[in-house]
C-alpha cells in the first residue's frame, strides 16, 4: 500500500492508493469456497435423512437436484469469471444473463420433474426453493465481489 500524506489548511490529510475492501475472489479461492458451500448445503439434507429416516421430507432423487444445482452454479460463475477477464461490461452482462438462464433452467428442470414424479406439492416447493435461492445468493454473491474490485481499481 501507498500511503501519502498531505497537509493543507493546518490538516494533515492521509490518502490510501490502491486500497480494496475486499480481496480478489480468484479461481482457487472460489473452489474453495465453492466446495464449503456446498458441503454446508449438503448438511441439513443429510441431517434430515440421519435424524428421521422415515419422514418424506425430503423429495425422490433430490441429491440429482442437489447436483444439477451446483453444477449449473458451477458453470454460471465460471461463464461470468470469465466474461470479466474480457470487460466490465462482459461481466454485467453475464451476471444478468446467468441468473435468467437459472431461472429458465428451473424452471424446466421443475416441470419435468414435476410431470415424472408424484410427490407432494409442499414438500418439492421446500426443497427445490431451499436449493434454488442458496446456490442463486451464493453465486451472485462471488460474481458481485469481483465486479466490485473491478469498479475500484
Amino acid at each position: 500500500m501507498d500511503y501519502r500524506v498531505k497537509q493543507r489548511c493546518g490538516r494533515v490529510l492521509f490518502y490510501l492508493q490502491h486500497y480494496q475492501t475486499t480481496k480478489v475472489l480468484t479461481l482457487k479461492r472460489f473452489f474453495i469456497l465453492f466446495f464449503l458451500f456446498n458441503l454446508g448445503l449438503a448438511a441439513g439434507p443429510l441431517l434430515v435423512n440421519f435424524f428421521s429416516p422415515q419422514s418424506a421430507l425430503l423429495i425422490p432423487r433430490f441429491w440429482v437436484l442437489f447436483c444439477f444445482f451446483s453444477g449449473l452454479t458451477l458453470i454460471i460463475f465460471l461463464t461470468g469469471f470469465y466474461m470479466g477477464r474480457i470487460s466490465i461490461k462482459a461481466s454485467g452482462q453475464a451476471l444478468l444473463g446467468g441468473i435468467t438462464l437459472r431461472l429458465l433452467f428451473c424452471m424446466v428442470i421443475a416441470l419435468v420433474y414435476i410431470s415424472n414424479f408424484k410427490v407432494e406439492p409442499v414438500s418439492f416447493m421446500v426443497n427445490f426453493f431451499y436449493l434454488y435461492f442458496f446456490n442463486t445468493v451464493f453465486e451472485i454473491y462471488c460474481l458481485l465481489r469481483n465486479l466490485r474490485n473491478q469498479n475500484t481499481t
